[in-house]
């Protein structure tokens, strides 16, 4: 009877302390990302909850009464061992099946978070996503971020931090009796301190100017500085990047891929232009692709004179192989290609000094509009939209030379289509 006594005492405190760990009283099931199933791992957390229980048993005069019966057990007994869940048995169950799941009502398991990177000593280290590596030495320490990262001039932002360590239970019980202390340089508020999660989730900035700003966050001991926030300015609108052509040919070797930037507008003036996947330094980048089947699409980032830097992406160019086409297309053969970009063969061999008959190209399945883009053998781009398509000889090759071209042509549909010797 005391023995039941006293595991109800601890399963009392068990059931309490959930529910102080949970605060907002959200019962859901928890992932390796969650506090909580750190805290519910923590079997040293586990094994104290029979002390605390006893701690007040003695306290009471009833209750210490009845307990001094209970033999104390040795070394070797359960007293040693976390506290588990009783069955209707005398013993305790031994299997880790036969403890009940708490906290979720669904079938989600409890992650075990004994494999986080921290280490047994006093200095472990943890890596956080930054470059720079956090040492675990008991303190509230982690990164923080402004959530979003741009916003618009006038706009605000929430400053959030990111507990790296410590781990378990004693991470979350030193993060909730932590003091956070904001500073937002820039800010409307200029700074912001609370205790707990409050303080590390609820520090709102506004910001009247617009550029770069930073916050550094002080807790436990430790200073840390934020990834930056970007307030934009004027707006930057319209901004279109395109590239000179869809495709490049590789099959002389590595070819080299340009795209320009042009009609941005702004109520100032374009400062400069930063891109990545390209190399340029003004309106116009180019890019090297060295294989048939390699594609890129850059970005570039457009800044103006009021603090403003606002991306766009650049459209996709391919490269192709002419010493390769995909297909050849004859007298009588048709292929049915979806949205894509393709190299073909021109072989209608009905093909003669006086006629040279075109490609035709009609939409196939669903009988609506197809646009067509190719170089032509002028070297410009030719884009048509329609149902059906006809792409003349001279417009791929130029003049007939006696022969069939032993070059492919290159073309790009944004559907499916047919496509024979017409």
């Amino acid at each position: 009877m005391q023995k039941k006594f006293i595991y109800g005492l601890a399963a009392a405190a068990f059931a309490g302390s959930l529910f102080v760990a949970c605060g907002d009283g959200d019962v859901s099931g928890t992932t390796s990302d969650d506090d909580t199933s750190a805290f519910l791992n923590d079997s040293a957390y586990y094994g104290s909850l029979k002390d605390l229980a006893v701690t007040a048993c003695k306290d009471s005069p009833k209750c210490n009464a009845n307990a001094s019966e209970i033999v104390e057990p040795t070394s070797s007994s359960a007293a040693d061992s976390p506290v588990t869940e009783p069955s209707s048995q005398s013993q305790a169950p031994t299997s880790s099946a036969s403890i009940p799941t708490p906290l979720s009502s669904s079938s989600t398991p409890i992650v075990n978070l004994s494999s986080v990177a921290v280490s047994s000593s006093s200095a472990g280290v943890v890596t956080p996503t930054s470059s720079a590596a956090i040492v675990d030495d008991g303190t509230v320490n982690g990164t923080c971020a402004p959530v979003p990262a741009t916003i618009s001039k006038g706009g605000s932002t929430t400053w959030k931090f990111t507990k790296l360590s410590p781990a378990g239970m004693a991470g979350m019980t030193k993060q909730q009796n932590a003091i956070f202390d904001w500073t937002m340089t820039g800010s409307t508020e200029g700074s912001f301190s609370a205790k707990g999660s409050a303080g590390g989730t609820a520090a709102t900035a506004t910001y009247a100017a617009s550029g770069s700003f930073t916050a550094t966050l002080t807790v436990d001991g430790n200073k840390i500085t934020c990834s930056p926030l970007q307030v934009n300015g004027a707006p930057i609108t319209g901004c279109e990047c395109a590239a000179t052509a869809p495709t490049v040919d590789v099959a002389s070797g590595a070819a080299s891929a340009t795209w320009t930037v042009s009609g941005c507008t702004t109520d100032g003036k374009i400062t400069g232009y930063t891109w990545t996947g390209a190399t340029g330094t003004g309106e116009t980048a180019t890019a090297t692709l060295s294989k048939k089947g390699d594609a890129i699409a850059p970005t570039v980032v457009v800044a103006n004179d009021d603090n403003t830097q606002q991306e766009f992406k650049c459209a996709e160019v391919k490269a192709v192989d002419s010493s390769a086409p995909e297909y050849s297309v004859e007298k009588g053969g048709q292929f049915t290609l979806a949205a894509g970009t393709y190299t073909v063969y021109y072989a209608c061999t009905q093909a003669n000094q006086y006629y040279q008959p075109p490609f035709a190209l009609s939409a196939s399945g669903e009988w609506s509009e197809r646009t067509l883009t190719y170089t032509n053998a002028s070297g410009e781009e030719v884009t048509k939209s329609s149902n059906s398509h006809t792409i003349s000889f001279a417009d791929m090759f130029g003049s007939w030379s006696g022969a069939l071209p032993t070059q492919g042509f290159t073309f790009t549909v944004d559907g499916a289509v047919t496509l024979g010797c017409q």
